[in-house]
C-alpha cells in the first residue's frame, strides 16, 4: 500500500513528492519489540527529515500512524514531534486501529494520553472505514477523511479450481497468532472435521511472534490435524492469486486490537469468494452489508463462534455462487484500483488548501 501511495503521488505533476521511508520493523520478527537498531533507525529517520527540509518548505506530511502497542507509540512520541516541527501541515493516515480504547482505559493509557497531545497538533486524519474514525475522534481532529484501499485486479478465471468434488477448501490469509483467531480456528476445524470429514484448510501467512511455528505445530498435532491443515507461509505473486483460486471458502476470524481494514477481505471478493468473518471492528464495514458473507459476532468463545458460523455456510454450500458474485460487484464498485487512480491523492490535496 505505501508502493501504491508513492506511485500515485509521482504520476500527479501538480507537486513534488518525497518518500522518507521507516526502517524500523524490517521483518515480522522484530514486529513491536524495542532496540538499540530501532533507536539507531529513529536517528536516521529525524536527520534524513532535517535534510528534506533544508532543501525547501514541506507543505504536507503525510505520516503513518504507528498503532496502539507500546513500542509504536513510543515512535510516534519522539518522532512525530520532529515532523510537526518542520512541515506546515501534518495529516496522520492511521493504518493500525485501536487508540482510542488505549486513551479509555487501555493497559498504556498514560503512555497514550500524553501521545494524543501530540496526535492532536496534526491538522487532519485519513481512515479506512467509518469504524476507525473513533481513533482521530478520540484525539479531538475534527477533519478526517475516510478512504478505503484499492488494489489491482488480478481475477482470472481460468484460475479457478473450486467446487471440484465433495473437498470443501477453506482458506485464511494472514499474521498467524491469537489476535487473529489462529488457535481457535484450529480448534473449530478439529470440531467440524469429526462431523464433514472431507475438509481441507490452507493457511497462508507467517506467525507473529510470540505464537511460533513451534507452538503451531505443537497445536496441530495435539488436534490430530496435520493432514488436513496445509501450511503455506508467506506467498506473493502467483502462487498467492493461485491459492485464491482453488480455495471455496475464505476465512477471516480476526479479534485484533488493531483491526482496521482486513486487506485480505478485498482481495477474497476480488476472487469470488464467499467469506465466513467475524463481526469486528472494520470488518463490517469493509464488507458492507451486501456481502455474500456470514459475519459472527464475537463471543467469549471464538472456537465455538467459528463453529456456528462455519455450520451453517457449510448447510448453505449452494448459495456460495451467489455469494461470490456479490463480492466481486462490491469490490468491482468500491476496491477495483484502475490504473490512473489517485484515490489517496484527491484526499489529501482538499488539506493543503483548507482553511
Amino acid at each position: 500500500m505505501i508502493q501504491k501511495a508513492i506511485a500515485q503521488f509521482a504520476r500527479f505533476e501538480a507537486c513534488e513528492s518525497i518518500h522518507l521511508p521507516f526502517f524500523f520493523t524490517p521483518d515480522v520478527k522484530s514486529a513491536r519489540q524495542g532496540g538499540l537498531s530501532k533507536v539507531l533507525e529513529l536517528v536516521r529517520v529525524i536527520g534524513r527529515l532535517v535534510r528534506i527540509r533544508n532543501t525547501g518548505p514541506i507543505d504536507l506530511f503525510l505520516y503513518p500512524v504507528g498503532g496502539p502497542q507500546t513500542v509504536p507509540m513510543v515512535r510516534d512520541l519522539l518522532l512525530l514531534p520532529w515532523v510537526l516541527l518542520v512541515a506546515r501541515r501534518v495529516v496522520l493516515h492511521f493504518h493500525a486501529a485501536g487508540i482510542s480504547e488505549q486513551i479509555r482505559g487501555g493497559r498504556d493509557r498514560m503512555l497514550a494520553r500524553l501521545l494524543a497531545l501530540v496526535y492532536r497538533r496534526a491538522f487532519a486524519a485519513i481512515v479506512m472505514t467509518n469504524f476507525n474514525r473513533r481513533d482521530p475522534e478520540a484525539i479531538g481532529i475534527t477533519r478526517i477523511a475516510v478512504v478505503p484501499h484499492r488494489i489491482e485486479d488480478n481475477f482470472d478465471p481460468q484460475l479457478l479450481r473450486r467446487g471440484q468434488g465433495d473437498m470443501i477448501r477453506f482458506l485464511y490469509v494472514g499474521h498467524l497468532c491469537p489476535d487473529k483467531g489462529t488457535p481457535e480456528l484450529l480448534q473449530a476445524f478439529a470440531t467440524l472435521q469429526r462431523s464433514y470429514g472431507q475438509l481441507e484448510l490452507e493457511l497462508v501467512g507467517e506467525c507473529l511472534p510470540p505464537f511460533s511455528q513451534v507452538k503451531l505445530d505443537e497445536l496441530l498435532d495435539s488436534l490430530q490435524i496435520r493432514s488436513r491443515v496445509r501450511v503455506r507461509g508467506v506467498l506473493t505473486g502467483q502462487n498467492k492469486v493461485e491459492a485464491f483460486a482453488r480455495a471455496d471458502l475464505f476465512l477471516f476470524p480476526s479479534v485484533a486490537p488493531y483491526e482496521s481494514f482486513g486487506l485480505v477481505l478485498i482481495e477474497a471478493m476480488a476472487w469470488k469468494l464467499p467469506i465466513v468473518a467475524s463481526k469486528w471492528r472494520g470488518n463490517s464495514d469493509v464488507l458492507t452489508a451486501r456481502a455474500g458473507a456470514i459475519s459472527f459476532p464475537v463471543s467469549t468463545s471464538l472456537t465455538q463462534d467459528i463453529v456456528a458460523a462455519l455450520t451453517q455456510a457449510i448447510q448453505q454450500r449452494s448459495d456460495w455462487r451467489v455469494w461470490g458474485e456479490l463480492n466481486r460487484r462490491i469490490f468491482e464498485e468500491r476496491y477495483r484500483e484502475k490504473e490512473s487512480d489517485q484515490w489517496l491523492v484527491d484526499a489529501v490535496l482538499p488539506f493543503l488548501s483548507a482553511p
